[in-house]
């Protein structure tokens, strides 16, 4: 059985030799750099299975690497990601997980603890591969016509299809080990993902990112029936240009809606608030207050966001050119 493959990456010699030493007696096999650049250079013939990082490294920085990283080998997204750093303050880790970071260590790096980060790491990847029906229910994933992205219980991605990668990227989500994104947007989602892996559970909530790309999320708690091998939560991602809600008639057909009903559906799913609806529409927020109560009576939700997440989680057809 060939040992699984660990890239080091640190940039201080006698560190960098001590850590392939530990590991090689663990029994696995190493790829060590010095820097960002030697790495790349590594990664264009072998794929590792776990990479190890320093934070504080010369030109390219640990986290300037996992960007990189992120953005032009989306084959190594499910490869653990570990960072190195002699600093510990809670801001560091805050900034290693916003960076896309699985876990970090600190210097002087205490080697038991090296040693059953990596194995708990390669463990759980291997736990995903193994699962009988896992390709085959994430490949129907990968068909669907909206974005969707699978998480587990602590926040990481387990899969996210083409369609919703595709999306983050245009929205400046990093979809790593973890789910990344800058500024009040990125608050949003933390606390979005952080109510749905809680314990708890929520119902189905809908967010509106804001940034230059609009985007829609719509995040549901799994029952452990539906769950995907480590899946816990699901995000629904719907862009600008991405999978539009159902048409007005549309959503009259499905669920017996009147067609003011369905415009008010319509509005909702495309992110706009009660009071605008009432000016879009010309109406009071009271008559739009009377047509959500039906609307929800007939569809059999009892919020907005479970609205918002029905209407979205309907795929629609694409029309070919």
């Amino acid at each position: 059985m060939t040992a699984p493959l660990i890239l080091c990456v640190e940039d201080e010699p006698s560190l960098r030799d001590d850590i392939a030493f530990e590991l090689h007696e663990a029994g696995y096999a190493v790829a060590a750099a010095a820097d960002a650049r030697e790495a790349l250079a590594i990664l264009e013939s072998r794929r590792p299975d776990l990479i190890l990082c320093d934070i504080l490294m010369p030109g390219m920085d640990g986290r300037g690497f996992i960007s990189h990283l992120r953005k032009t080998h989306p084959d190594l997204d499910d490869v653990p990601f570990v960072f190195l750093t002699a600093l510990s303050s809670r801001q560091q880790v805050i900034d290693g997980r916003i960076a896309g970071a699985d876990d970090y260590l600190t210097k002087p790096i205490d080697y038991d603890l090296l040693r059953a980060t990596v194995e708990s790491r390669l463990n759980r990847m291997q736990r995903l591969r193994a699962m009988p029906g896992n390709r085959s229910g994430l490949a129907a994933l990968d068909r669907l016509a909206i974005g969707v992205v699978l998480l587990d219980a602590k926040g990481g991605v387990v899969h996210a299809n083409p369609l919703a990668r595709r999306l983050s990227d245009e929205a400046g989500i990093v979809l790593g080990g973890r789910i990344a994104m800058g500024g009040e947007d990125g608050r949003k989602l933390t606390a979005l993902i952080a109510a749905l892996i809680s314990d708890e559970g929520v119902a189905p909530e809908g967010l509106r990112l804001d940034g230059e790309y609009h985007l829609m999320v719509v995040g549901m708690s799994l029952p452990a029936r539906a769950h995907h091998d480590d899946a816990v939560a699901m995000l629904i991602l719907n862009g600008a240009d991405g999978q539009p809600p159902p048409d007005n008639a549309t959503l009259g057909q499905l669920f017996d809606l009147t067609p003011m009903e369905a415009q008010v559906t319509c509005l909702l799913a495309e992110g706009l608030r009660r009071n605008q609806i009432a000016e879009r529409l010309a109406i009071s927020g009271t008559t739009v207050a009377f047509h959500l109560r039906n609307i929800f009576a007939k569809t059999g939700v009892q919020r907005q966001a479970e609205l918002v997440a029905l209407v979205l989680s309907v795929p629609m057809a694409r029309s070919e050119i």
